[in-house]
């Protein structure tokens, strides 16, 4: 037989066999580091659960209380838990963390910095990445229960509106006179890259009696 013929297909063949293992293995080392990534937040949100549940039941029985706090004078260290946030239809549920850095969203919700702290009056805006924390957001309607437990007590949300605005759009977690819970993450939920939007998600004090 003559394997003369053969010979240059067999060297065509051997740099798209190397660009396959290439792309296997880059593949393979993308799909560890997610699951790096999301193994790292989960562990964090364990810590943060029992630093928050020991705070909780170091202080007094928390009831659902009004008026809010005032807004407090020293802001905690970034990553202090500071609250358990859970939207029960959507089944979210996850440890609020203080501050909005690339760090403190890895590892659960953010509190903006800007912002009241959850429990304290006025506009609470909370941030997370719509790809871990926040993705259960995309499902959010109005009317939903939305529950913040905190150390102060506890305080109820109802979702009244959502929207999609522009990340320059900042007037969304501009202070109000009301009592009102603001969430924040990257729109769509199923956008490859830097999502090119931000869904917002805005509830008001539910008066529980």
């Amino acid at each position: 037989m003559d394997t003369r013929s053969r010979t240059p297909a067999r060297r065509r063949n051997g740099p798209l066999r190397a660009l396959a293992y290439l792309l296997v293995i880059a593949g393979g080392a993308a799909i560890g580091w997610c699951a790096a990534i999301i193994f790292d937040g989960q562990i964090a949100q364990w810590v943060a659960r029992q630093q928050l549940e020991k705070t909780l039941s170091d202080a007094d029985a928390n009831p659902p209380y009004l008026p809010l706090a005032k807004r407090s004078l020293v802001p905690p260290e970034n990553g202090t838990p500071l609250a358990e946030l859970s939207i029960p239809r959507i089944g979210l549920s996850v440890v609020v963390l203080q501050g909005s850095d690339e760090h403190t969203l890895r590892q659960g919700v953010g509190h903006i910095e800007s912002t009241p702290l959850p429990g304290e009056s006025g506009n609470v805006g909370l941030a997370g990445h719509r790809d871990s924390f926040f993705r259960p957001l995309r499902n959010v309607q109005v009317g939903d229960d939305i529950m913040l437990e905190t150390p102060a007590g506890n305080v109820h949300y109802r979702v009244s509106s959502y929207r999609i605005v522009s990340p320059s759009e900042v007037s969304v977690i501009h202070p109000t006179s009301d009592p009102v819970l603001t969430l924040v993450t990257c729109y769509p939920f199923y956008f490859v890259g830097a999502a090119p939007d931000r869904f917002v998600v805005r509830a008001n004090l539910v008066a529980d009696r």
